[in-house]
């Protein structure tokens, strides 16, 4: 099977879209079939797609996201009408389905959309825009289904046009458990210094949506224990001040902020966590931190919020608090730091819980869906 995969971004920029086009692409490759990666040109980077194991194509980036959008749709078509391929899969509703909805029947393959979540946050300032609003409709419409990695998206595609609520197909996004099977060695070059088991972790960006300042306020409620009990792993525009609250909070000592860490380094921090910590205050379309610390067996607290809450059986798992809620965060954190037995007893089942994620399984639940749109297409011929 010939799968186009159109992304308004892929590599070399680093984000949750652009790595999940990258995974389905090399699963697709490792099945038989035959993945394109249909991308723009990357901004203030250097394609280094030869590197890559899959094809990729490239247009010129977007003049504009409101004015000359519909002339892109000519790069889409000249792509199929030279190397022509079984399926299109947009990732990202705006531009890439609307340019493949206004081809109609001139692209006579299934297409399918697949939302990272931002295109479908109702405070996107995208979605402040009549007419990108009319131009998103007009794409899901077009599609032949839509892909929800999550209830966040889910409810999204349903908000933005609800006709085409009965075409949504619920199939999450993936891990890739290999990366975590095996125990990683603590890097040579790695000067950090921490008792495995003893801190919980935090991964992701450094921004307020992430909710670390309720993090630290939870934490500076609990007892000290003579050692490093928490773990931020990541950089951002909230990081000065953050790491400025945890001095003032008294948690110097039980803190540590080490930016941006990736790699081995990155996989031995989290394997040797006692469990992780996802705070966000407001939106996540889906916790692939969450699955990342299941893969390394970790129980996982999380707020109650659609693409994190979905992902943890309450009391088996981890466990789910309100968000903003440094008093219940508290008892969480207390509960995993003292109870041993709960927390090999969560570990075994998170576990067992993320197999199903495993990428390979995930891209299977792609192949099948292309399979069965494309039956359809050529019964209706």
């Amino acid at each position: 099977m010939r799968i186009c995969l159109y992304t308004d971004t892929a590599l070399p920029k680093l984000g949750g879209q652009e790595m999940v086009v990258d995974a389905l692409a090399r699963q697709f490759l490792s099945l038989g079939h035959e993945p394109v990666v249909f991308a723009p040109y990357p901004r203030k980077l250097t394609a280094q797609d030869d590197a890559l194991p899959y094809p990729v194509v490239r247009h010129m980036r977007f003049y504009s996201t409101q004015y000359f959008v519909s002339w892109y749709r000519w790069f889409l078509y000249r792509h199929y009408r030279s190397s022509p391929f079984d399926v299109l899969h947009c990732h990202g509703i705006y531009p890439p389905s609307y340019l493949a909805a206004l081809l109609g029947d001139w692209l006579p393959v299934p297409t399918i959309v697949t939302s990272h979540g931002g295109d479908v946050y109702e405070q996107n300032v995208r979605l402040q825009n009549p007419t990108i609003v009319e131009r998103c409709i007009e794409g899901l419409r077009g599609a032949s289904a839509l892909v929800a990695i999550s209830r966040f998206t889910r409810e999204g595609f349903a908000r933005l046009c609800p006709e085409a609520t009965p075409r949504i197909v619920d199939i999450p996004n993936g891990v890739h458990l290999s990366a975590f099977k095996e125990r990683v060695a603590k890097p040579a070059s790695f000067d950090f210094d921490v008792e495995p088991k003893s801190y919980a972790i935090f991964v992701g960006r450094l921004k307020q949506r992430k909710g670390v300042d309720v993090l630290l306020y939870a934490l500076a409620q609990i007892p000290a224990t003579g050692k490093v009990q928490l773990v931020i792993v990541g950089d951002g525009e909230e990081r000065a001040a953050w790491e400025s609250l945890s001095s003032q909070l008294g948690l110097t000592d039980r803190v540590r902020f080490l930016g941006a860490v990736t790699g081995p380094a990155k996989t031995y921090l989290v394997q040797n966590a006692r469990f992780g910590v996802v705070p966000s205050r407001q939106w996540e379309s889906f916790g692939l931190v969450v699955l990342e610390g299941y893969a390394s067996g970790l129980p996982m607290i999380a707020t109650d919020m659609p693409g994190l809450a979905d992902l943890i059986q309450p009391e088996t798992t981890g466990l789910v608090i309100p968000p903003e809620s440094p008093v219940q965060l508290a008892s969480a954190l207390q509960r995993l730091f003292a109870d041993d037995a709960l927390v090999e007893r969560m570990s075994e089942a998170a576990t067992r819980a993320v197999q199903p994620y495993d990428w390979s399984n995930v891209a299977r639940r792609h192949i099948e869906l292309y399979q069965r749109l494309i039956g359809r297409k050529l019964a209706a011929a």
